[in-house]
């Protein structure tokens, strides 16, 4: 049986040990290797030793994972979701050594717009989006009636602020903070907001709706066994009405998207608006993994309009994937474990069909 690299954090990692469950679920690794001829080995970066050959792995037994020193997997999948200096370094060399798939890639929210905008064809999903500045910030309020400010590089709603315009009068709302203001206050407010961190304006998309709360869509974007990117699922994800942030852990919550869009929208139109949304997804993954090839798992955050257009708020290059398992999508769940294994079983493959025809 061929041996899979699966690279994780290291707080994943410690729950594994122990036998306490995470938003990974290591099973599905096994059980969906087993069917595949893989053999998944645990291990964070900091388990590589000097010389990059050998790995202290961990082994999933059945209810913790055990250590276990074997020669690193020549394609690995990299799930590391945060990661210091040492960490990137030692994914760096790997990548120069193996096969490693997601690999280190530009993450800063403005870049990744900037690569995507390169493409005509997916513009229509692309909010305006351009770096945080007090004449910029000016001009949005002048032009938009919602305004997000949000960091460059961030996750799970942390620093993000949307700003609702009401009459002469601004509404900030963040995961605490929530006040009224007139225009010279909320400037102020923003740049105390902002400091010295990079950040950046994005026009506020006019969401959909379900029971009253905005909900967005979770989109998990991968490469199949046939090396071609393909959704594996979606589902939605309701605002909490406090803060009006989407994320699961700033109080959002998901659920199944068919049943987001069928209060807002007519039974006939809704197959309609997840082919679009989906073609959109697949469009921009495309785009992105032209700047980095490595790139084979993401999550995508989209919205829909009144009218089902999609738009894309931003692109998670590391998806957590537990909003499937919380809306009760478990086929999704566990098809988003499954598409990067068949991608990786093919990579394993072609190396090894690579080495046939050296010695030929």
């Amino acid at each position: 049986m061929d041996r899979i690299g699966i690279m994780l954090d290291w707080g994943i990692m410690q729950r594994g040990m122990n036998g306490d469950k995470s938003y990974e679920h290591l099973p599905y690794y096994v059980e969906i290797g087993k069917e595949l001829g893989l053999e998944p080995v645990f291990f964070h970066p900091r388990h590589v030793l000097a010389g990059d050959e050998r790995v202290k792995g961990f082994f999933w037994n059945g209810s913790r994972l055990i250590p276990r020193l074997v020669h690193i997997p020549s394609v690995i999948h990299n799930r590391v979701l945060t990661g210091d200096g040492r960490a990137r370094s030692t994914i760096q060399r790997l990548s120069k050594k193996k096969t490693v798939f997601n690999g280190l890639v530009v993450r800063d929210k403005r870049k990744v717009h900037q690569m995507l905008w390169k493409n005509q064809q997916i513009r229509p999903f692309l909010p305006q989006t351009v770096p945080y500045s007090t004449e910029q910030l000016r001009q949005f309020l002048d032009k938009y009636w919602i305004v997000y400010v949000k960091p460059s590089i961030g996750s799970v709603g942390i620093g993000v602020a949307r700003i609702e315009r009401h009459g002469s009068e601004y509404r900030f709302i963040s995961s605490n903070k929530q006040r009224t203001m007139n225009r010279n206050q909320l400037l102020a407010t923003v740049r105390k907001w902002v400091g010295n961190k990079r950040y950046l304006i994005q026009q506020g998309v006019p969401l959909a709706r379900y029971r009253g709360k905005t909900f967005d869509i979770r989109v998990s974007v991968q490469k199949n066994g046939e090396r071609e990117w393909t959704v594996s699922g979606l589902v939605a994800k309701v605002a909490n009405r406090q803060n009006k942030l989407s994320n699961l852990s700033r109080g959002g919550r998901a659920l199944p998207l068919t049943e987001a869009i069928a209060e807002s929208f007519p039974p006939e139109s809704h197959q309609q608006i997840v082919e679009r949304i989906s073609d959109a997804a697949v469009k921009i993954a495309e785009q992105y993994g032209q700047h980095f090839h490595s790139l084979a798992d993401l999550g995508m955050d989209m919205g829909i309009d009144d009218q089902g257009n999609p738009y894309l708020i931003e692109v998670n290059v590391r998806d957590q994937r537990y909003s499937f398992y919380k809306a009760g999508e478990k086929s999704m769940f566990k098809q988003t474990y499954r598409h990067p294994m068949e991608y990786a079983q093919t990579l394993i493959y072609e190396q090894k069909a690579g080495k046939r025809r050296q010695l030929a």
